[in-house]
């Protein structure tokens, strides 16, 4: 594929030898002895008993040195919480009786209202909150792990000559080196995995009659990893490689199991694009942003691994025909809409398109429209929370 998407570095990471080469630059001897206090660091410098002399050398190397009285204060950023702007000064009685003053106050407040309602460009990603939950066991040891980050973003249709923009963000995860891809392959929120999508105009309340096999792949390198974990999964891949056996520029592919490879396994480029595949033709490109070493500073705990750094907002499709409520369905074929398809809510679905006795009025298609935001931890035990109560 190289020769196709020339890619930017030539350096193919290995994890499990990035893993042993990062530990012998560490000496081994020490990789047991975690720096977490003041002792320690005595310790290590020979300082041990000297308080003294150690007292001194932090007062040598203090970042407080670099400072001085004319810096601009700088505000600390938390990127997990929205930084709010200062409240404006209230404006005075006497004042607001002024025509000027309230023509002022009113276009103010339309700005205010827009500036909330539309998600800003620069706005539409969260950051989670990273703090170690002090009630469970840190049970993994910085230095003896790697942590791999995992960039997803949405799918898309490709067409032939037609020039794609930029991809939009979906999700980064934190894994670690001796998961295997199916963990994160289970962590990753599409919402196509809420499908199948049948016609449901003669009864809106019907639940699937069958859920599709959770066949996939992700494409790292040179190999289709599938998953195999059920029977009824298919080969996404076995398509493409005879296609590819075909090509000239398209070297060797090499197929592996998903559910008996680690991420330690992998081999690939930092920033080149890989693809993840699922539900038949939904593609996702993904990249591996950075490759290092498990840190004090990281999460101990391996059971919040895969770990879900930040995602981005879903997109909100207002509804065609009041333009207030967030779509929920999807109507096709109908001679009474002006778009096909059209995406409708609720309330203009049940008083446009059929009586009040539950009669269709026309002929049309109807699909439920899923658009689920991702689930949170903080979400997930809010809700554990309420149940419990």
């Amino acid at each position: 594929m190289e020769n196709i998407y020339c890619p930017r570095t030539e350096k193919v990471i290995s994890v499990w030898d990035a893993l042993a080469e990062f530990q012998n630059e560490l000496h081994p001897d020490r990789l047991d002895r975690i720096v977490e206090s003041d002792h320690d660091i005595m310790e290590a410098m020979g300082l041990e008993g000297n308080i003294a002399e150690f007292d001194k050398l932090l007062e040598s190397v203090d970042v407080g040195q670099l400072s001085s009285s004319k810096d601009v204060p700088v505000r600390t950023f938390l990127p997990h919480k929205v930084c709010s702007r200062p409240k404006p000064a209230e404006t005075p009685a006497k004042a607001a009786h002024f025509n000027c003053v309230q023509r002022v106050t009113a276009r103010k407040s339309v700005k205010d209202q827009r500036n909330i309602d539309v998600k800003l460009r620069y706005n539409r990603h969260k950051y989670m909150e990273r703090k170690q939950d002090l009630e469970t066991r840190k049970d993994l040891t910085p230095f003896r792990e790697m942590v791999l980050v995992v960039r997803f973003y949405e799918p898309f249709k490709y067409k032939a000559g037609r020039r794609l923009g930029h991809p939009k963000f979906s999700q980064e995860y934190y894994v670690l080196s001796s998961q295997y891809l199916t963990e994160l392959k289970d962590k990753i929120f599409c919402h196509c995995d809420a499908g199948p999508f049948y016609e449901i105009s003669g009864d809106r309340t019907a639940e699937p009659i069958e859920k599709p096999p959770k066949s996939g792949f992700f494409f790292v390198h040179d190999t289709f990893y599938n998953d195999f974990r059920d029977d009824a999964n298919h080969d996404y891949s076995g398509v493409i490689r005879k296609w590819a056996d075909r090509q000239s520029l398209i070297g060797e592919l090499k197929t592996a199991r998903m559910e008996d490879t680690r991420f330690g396994d992998l081999k690939f480029r930092l920033g080149y694009p890989q693809m993840y595949q699922h539900q038949g033709n939904c593609e996702h490109l993904f990249v591996i942003s950075d490759c290092r070493l498990l840190a004090t500073t990281d999460i101990l705990t391996r059971s919040r691994y895969p770990w879900l750094n930040s995602y981005g907002f879903s997109r909100d499709v207002p509804c065609n025909i009041c333009g207030h409520c967030q779509a929920q369905y999807i109507v096709q074929n109908s001679t009474r809409h002006i778009f096909d398809p059209a995406y409708i809510c609720e309330n203009c679905l049940e008083t446009y398109h059929y009586t009040e006795d539950g009669e269709k009025i026309g002929d049309f298609e109807l699909h439920r429209y899923t658009l689920t935001m991702v689930r949170t931890e903080e979400e997930a035990d809010s809700e554990e929370a309420s149940t419990s109560q």
